[in-house]
């Protein structure tokens, strides 16, 4: 299942460019501020790269992006190609399934940096059941260690007490992976979001390794239905 692909995503992308527009400034700035260990980056679940920022591809000489949706290439090089061109970035765009062959592309790529672009929270809708899909995201993260890898993806969704824009984004927050997770802390970041329950756990609270600092972010993915993202980088 394939929650970000298809030409109806990308239209439904493409119209909430306004509503988005907060949280993909919080997430460049997020990313402009991450240390760039490596001339090569592999983005995993790229699609149209609807969130991604061109400047932060730019400080890179290669860029090779991964998705199954067989849209995402075309889309990729339009939002990006451009800018990425003229800055002298070689831009190469693959249609696969890029976590089930992860181990192999790590070995075909060994000193790029990885970024997987909000597809961790995607796993839970991969498997039939919780367990396999918590099984799943931990075989990710053991294939990455070793590398310098970040994530932006889902940690929960759910309705909020008012639509966007009624309801304004909280700044971001900082805090530190510890495991389990700070129950105050969350419930402190839900409560700043006007999160109304229920609320899904996209499993990835345990993504990374204890320490790593995190930034959440709120996501009005539709008006009156938000996403918690969250960050972070791993240093090799």
């Amino acid at each position: 299942m394939n929650l970000t692909g298809g030409l109806r995503w990308h239209g439904r992308a493409w119209a909430a460019q306004a509503r988005w527009a907060q949280t993909c400034a919080d997430i460049e700035n997020w990313l402009l501020a991450q240390p760039t260990a490596s001339e090569q980056l592999m983005v995993i679940g790229a699609s149209a790269g609807w969130m991604m920022s061109s400047a932060w591809l730019a400080r890179y000489k290669s860029v090779h992006t991964w998705d199954i949706d067989p849209l995402a290439a075309r889309f990729f090089r339009w939002r990006h190609g451009r800018t990425l061109q003229a800055q002298g970035v070689r831009l190469v765009c693959h249609t696969g399934d890029a976590l089930t062959q992860l181990p192999h592309l790590l070995r075909e790529h060994p000193q790029a940096s990885i970024f997987l672009d909000n597809v961790l929270g995607q796993i839970r809708f991969q498997n039939q059941h919780i367990a396999q899909a918590e099984k799943r995201l931990r075989s990710i993260t053991q294939a990455l260690r070793g590398r310098h890898w970040g994530s932006v993806h889902d940690r929960m969704s759910g309705p909020v007490q008012m639509a966007w824009p009624a309801q304004a984004l909280p700044n971001i927050q900082t805090v530190t992976q510890v495991h389990p997770e700070d129950a105050q802390t969350t419930q402190h970041w839900l409560t700043s979001m006007g999160a109304q329950s229920p609320w899904l756990d996209h499993l990835t609270g345990s993504i990374f390794p204890e320490g790593t600092r995190l930034t959440n972010m709120a996501w009005p993915m539709k008006p009156a239905y938000w996403h918690w993202l969250q960050a972070g980088w791993v240093a090799r």
